[in-house]
């Protein structure tokens, strides 16, 4: 059935999906800012909204935001990235009124309750801690300080501690006001629902959201080519070698997509195959391409010993030549176009990934870009183009890294010469 988009008068829009095959619906309330639009003293503040806002509003106590989706069956969560916070629940299509009262409930009118604020900055400093726990996840954080530096695109999601310990409740509602406003907001829904009943519901709940225009200045991502090692008690060394990619608005970024899932998307991808299967060198290692609105990266992320690190980036280097000098076939190319092709038709299948696919769409494209467009420019790539755009993206061998793990100085001088000498000669 044909997504529909409105957009209310406050400037707030709305993306439905109706999917009468489905048992349930999927509703998400995504803004449009996110950890890059954070200043220092602030980093972490996006995401600790994306807390407190669960703390309780004027109506419901915290307990009580869970229960009234928990307690139909539902279930109730929330993400901060880069450029967006989003809030989300699934529910039986019955208690869609439920979820979006639920939600802009939390949304509009939060507690923000001193006392919650000091308890939930707890919770937030022990999921930094954790964080440092898992270098194979803190390592991507590193890289992207390492290769974005002082772009806002570089700031953690999670934030720094000090500035998470220094929030107080007119700093959170200062934000709030500012970019908490409905044309920086989508609701998208998907699932069995009816478009003429939703919208009544929408401009129920969210007719009174601030009309305040987003004031968000976006600047080009310049990245920077250099290597940061940190030293961690861990068995493995963790690391994203990669250098800038395509922004959020480059067709190129269809190409680098073949390109990544040929590279290290899989288990039949060329790293796996040359660093795990042929020489037994890590357990995991993988690629990913990302695209932001002001800039993206490729990258590279394995773990492995110390002993086997110069060595990994030595074949990963070696693989990536290959395919700027043009060993790539039509064949491996199709490959990886049909993988693509798969997950993306399996993913409509899923009430949650369409109604947080078309979300995103209009949020940052201002329409839905279907899943039948995304196949088309994929279909559309061929050795050649691949052989181009890998050329631009990694041609040169000059990628920055980022690692965490426990090399001796003489082993971390080993690998920097390791890299700069692969580098050199490429």
């Amino acid at each position: 059935m044909p997504v529909e988009t409105f957009t209310l008068p406050n400037g707030l829009r709305v993306v439905c999906e109706p999917m009468p095959a489905a048992c349930s619906v999927a509703v998400g309330v995504y803004i449009g800012t996110g950890s890059r639009d954070e200043q220092p003293s602030e980093y972490g503040v996006s995401h600790f909204i994306e807390h407190i806002l669960f703390k309780g509003t004027l109506r419901r106590d915290s307990l009580h935001i869970v229960r009234e989706i928990e307690g139909r069956g539902g279930y109730i969560n929330a993400e901060t990235d880069k450029e967006y916070t989003a809030f989300y629940a699934r529910v039986l299509p019955e208690d869609l009124s439920v979820a979006l009262d639920v939600l802009s409930d939390m949304l509009l009118s939060p507690r923000l309750d001193p006392e919650d604020i000091e308890r939930e900055k707890r919770v937030v400093i022990e999921e930094l801690r954790e964080l440092m726990d898992y270098p194979e996840e803190y390592v991507y954080d590193l890289f992207a300080q390492t290769l974005w530096s002082r772009h806002p695109l570089a700031h953690p999601v999670i934030g720094t501690a000090p500035a998470i310990l220094a929030l107080d409740r007119s700093h959170i509602r200062s934000v709030m006001e500012r970019r908490y406003v409905a044309p920086s907001t989508v609701v998208s829904v998907a699932g069995q629902v009816d478009t003429g009943q939703l919208l009544p519901l929408v401009e129920r709940f969210f007719g009174n959201m601030p009309a305040t225009q987003p004031n968000t200045k976006l600047r080009t991502a310049r990245t920077t080519i250099r290597q940061r090692l940190l030293r961690h008690p861990t068995q493995q060394v963790h690391f994203c070698l990669g250098t800038a990619g395509y922004n959020l608005y480059d067709e190129r970024k269809y190409t680098l997509a073949v390109l990544d899932t040929l590279l290290g998307g899989n288990m039949s991808s060329r790293l796996f195959q040359e660093v795990r299967e042929k020489r037994g060198l890590v357990y995991q290692i993988n690629t990913s391409a990302a695209a932001y609105r002001e800039g993206g990266y490729f990258a590279v992320h394995a773990n492995c010993s110390p002993d086997n690190y110069a060595q990994v980036l030595e074949v990963i280097h070696e693989q990536l030549r290959r395919v700027c000098e043009g060993d790539l076939s039509e064949e491996e190319v199709q490959r990886a176009k049909h993988q693509l092709r798969g997950s993306l038709l399996m993913s409509t299948e899923s009430v949650n990934g369409r109604m947080s696919a078309n979300a995103r769409s209009v949020l940052f494209h201002r329409r839905v870009i279907t899943v039948h467009e995304i196949i088309e420019q994929v279909e559309a790539v061929g050795a050649g183009k691949a052989v181009a755009v890998a050329q631009e993206v990694f041609g040169n061998g000059k990628m920055a890294l980022a690692a965490i793990g426990r090399f001796s100085k003489t082993k971390a001088s080993s690998a920097r010469n390791t890299l700069l000498a692969v580098q050199e000669g490429s």
